[in-house]
This record gives C-alpha cells, structure tokens and sequence, in this order.
C-alpha cells in the first residue's frame, strides 16, 4: 500500500501500532528510503534480506518485536547506515561478520537477543565512528576484546548480563568519548545521534541506571556510561578507569571483582550512578568518595568493605545506608549506627576478656579450696592413722626398759650408794657415768 501510493517515500515511521505477522517484502522496493521505524509493534518471523539492497538507509529501528532467527548477512551493504536498532527480539547466533562494513554506524544497539558466540574484534577495528554500543542481555561468552578500546568516540558502552569472562581491560583509558565531557555533548558531533529529529523520529537508547530502566532520547548526548554488570568479571579494578572522568554512570555488579576500590574514585567528578554491588572487594571505602557532589545513586552492598563509611554531605542524603552498604558487616559509621571509635572497641573486647579471666579465677579459687581442704583431711586421716599403730608399740618397748633398769639397779644398787643413799665411792665410775638413775631422762 505504502509502495503503490507513493513509491519515492524516504522515511516509513510505524513505530508503537500493533502490526503483526512477518515485515514485509515490499518496503524494499522503497529504494529512497532513509529511515525505516517499525519499533514497538508484534512483527514476527525472520527479517528479508531484501532490506540489504535499501543502500540510502540511514536508520533501522525494529526494537521491541518478536523477529527471529540470523541477522541478516545483507544488512552489511548499508554502508551509509548509521543507526541500527535491534534490541528486544529473538535474534539469534553469531553476528555476521558483513557488519564490519557498516562503517558509518554510530549506535549498534543488539541488546536483549539470544546472539552467542564471542564479542566480534572487528567491532573495535572497523566501527570507529561508534558512540553507542549496546549488546546487554544476550549470551556473549569470552573476554573484552580489547580492539573496542579503539573506539575513540565511544561514550556509552553496555555489555551487561553476558557471560565474559576474565578482567577489566585496561586500555579502556583511551576512550575520548568517557574522558572529555565535552566531546559527547559537543554540538557538531551530537549531530550524529539527533540528526534525525526533524523528521519525525528520534534517536534513542533504553538503559539500566540507578537501578531503574531509562529511555534516552533528546538528553542521548549525555549518556556517557559503562556498564559491565551480571557477567563473570575478575580481578581488580584498574586504576586508569578513574581517568574516565567524564563518566556519568559506572556499573561493575554482580561480578567476581576482588581487591580494594581505587583510591582515586575521587577522580571521577561527573559521576552520578555508581553500583559496585555483589562482588568481592575488601579494604575501607576510599575518603574521596566523599567528594562525588553529582553522586546521587550509590550501591556497594555485599563485598568485605570494612571501616569508617566516609563523611560527606552528598554521601549522607543517598538514601538508605542500610541498603547502600548491606553485608559489609565490617563497615562503621553513624549512618550504620555502628561505632568505629578505637577505644570502645578496645573496651569491649577488654570486658569480654575480663569477664572471661574473672569466672577462669573464681573457678580455679574454689577448686584450689575444695582441693585443698581433701589434702588436709586425708593428711589428718593419716597422720591419726599412724599415730594409732606406733602407739602400743613403743609402749611395749618403755615396759621392757623399765624392767631393765629395775634389774640393774637391784644388781648394783649397793654400789652406787651407801646405806645414807649417797653416792658411794666404791663403786666403778663407769656406772656412776653410765647409769645416773637420778636424771629425768629415764622416766
């Protein structure tokens, strides 16, 4: 209909109806077409290839349908396309390499498929003109090719919920369009995204940011942000991404992160989302966190952050600390109502210990007197014991020397003494030294 009423048409904006059943083949035959807009409606089946031969297209928008299968290899003869919009369908499979020949594409928006296979290089080598890259929410698998750290002008880079593996590039510290804040929203070059306006459609960009699902259009030129989270990242953050100082947003959660936060997050002066939640990073949070005056959506919630949570006036109006900074149950600060003063804990733990050596004394006091008081009983026990067995015994021998002596004195009592009872001289001295039956000693 649209072909036999007016066949030299340059744009076809069918966005948000409720077209159904297959895109058909006879808009090809629009070979003036610039633009071609069927976003939001229920088309389903596979794309012709037949668009391929639409080599005037500037803009391809069939976000938000249930189309499937390949993307097509024919889409990479529309060397002037510099909008592609593909995101919530059922694109499947690897992307054709024949894309790599839409070199004047600025946004490449694939998110939301079921695409697979590895992240192309070529998408670095050859789309250098790109600005927007979204393949969120797909099945991407492998590691970051660092080839995309060659896309100067890129400055929202979104490859969220994938499966990548390995670290954080480092030479994402190359990315113009994430350092200077004014490359984005320079005049002459945002031209490129909201070109378009005039005639009806606008560009646009769906993105997740302060936890929420954000729709770009006149304020694209702002977006400048990175965006990583939900894949199976590790390591460490490197320090040259707090050169990105024209960062507005930055998200790196649900990953397998580990170390400290960079110091220098301070550096990031633009920033205004910032999720780094459900990873594992350790140490305390950087001072210079406090010194985000844009900051306002924070998550750091489930890492081993420990110590004092930073002061700051933006910090403290971020919403709920108990949100912000959950299962970092090392954390400390007024916000947490959780003391970090060294003395109280010192004192604590001291009471703890007192406490502990205090009942340890008492126990051991009482044991050394229960102890103590058996010794005695059984030493007295004993001692009474033995007093009873030795008892007649040397009362047995104190008889036998009586007698004795009885003997002896009858024998040699009329030696030892006259009649008067006075020592006799008579009798051998020997017995007047050996036997002195006067001294106490024997009784």
């Amino acid at each position: 209909m649209i072909v036999q009423s007016n066949p030299g048409v340059s744009y076809v904006i069918l966005g948000k109806n409720r077209f159904t059943g297959n895109v058909p083949t006879h808009l090809c035959k629009l070979r003036s077409m610039k633009i071609l807009d069927l976003s939001n409606n229920n088309f389903s089946g596979v794309l012709p290839n037949c668009l391929g031969s639409l080599i005037h297209l500037r803009v391809v928008d069939l976000t938000n349908n249930t189309i499937r299968g390949d993307v097509p290899n024919s889409l990479g003869s529309i060397s002037f396309l510099r909008s592609l919009h593909l995101s919530n369908n059922k694109f499947e499979g690897n992307l054709p390499v024949a894309l790599q020949n839409l070199i004047s594409l600025v946004t490449f928006d694939l998110g939301n498929n079921l695409l697979t296979g590895k992240i192309p290089y070529w998408i670095g080598k050859k789309l250098s003109k790109l600005k927007i890259l979204s393949l969120q929410s797909n099945k991407f698998m492998g590691k970051i090719p660092l080839e995309l750290c060659e896309i100067n002008a890129l400055q929202h880079l979104n490859l969220a919920n994938n499966n990548i593996t390995g670290t954080v590039p480092h030479c994402f510290y190359y990315g113009i369009g994430m350092i200077n804040s004014s490359y984005g929203g320079n005049k002459t070059v945002s031209t490129d995204i909201i070109y378009y306006n005039s005639t009806g459609y606008e560009e646009n960009i769906v993105t997740y940011i302060k936890g929420n699902q954000l729709k770009y259009t006149k304020s694209i030129r702002f977006l400048i942000s990175l965006e990583l989270s939900s894949n199976k990242l590790i390591g460490e953050i490197p320090d040259v991404l707090m050169k990105l100082v024209a960062l507005k947003n930055l998200n790196l959660s649900k990953n397998l992160l580990s170390g400290q936060i960079p110091t220098t997050i301070g550096n990031l002066k633009q920033m205004k989302s910032l999720d780094m939640s459900a990873n594992k990073f350790s140490g305390q949070i950087p001072s210079s966190l406090a010194s985000l005056n844009f900051l306002n959506y924070l998550n750091i919630s489930l890492n081993n952050l420990s110590g004092p949570i930073p002061i700051g006036n933006q910090l403290q109006s971020l919403g709920d600390p108990s949100t912000i900074y959950k299962g970092n149950n090392e954390l400390c600060g007024p916000s947490l109502l959780r003391s970090c003063e060294k003395d109280n804990l010192l004192d604590a733990h001291a009471s703890k210990d007192e406490g502990k050596d205090g009942s340890q004394g008492c126990t051991w006091f009482y044991a050394g007197i229960i102890s103590g008081f058996f010794t005695g009983l059984t030493g007295l026990v004993g001692s009474l014991h033995f007093i009873r067995i030795l008892r007649p015994r040397n009362s047995s021998n104190l008889e036998s020397a009586s007698s004795n002596l009885n003997k002896l004195k009858d024998m040699y009592g009329d030696l030892t003494t006259d009649k008067d009872g006075a020592p006799d001289s008579r009798a051998p001295s020997g017995l007047k030294r050996s036997f002195p039956l006067g001294d106490s000693s024997w009784r």
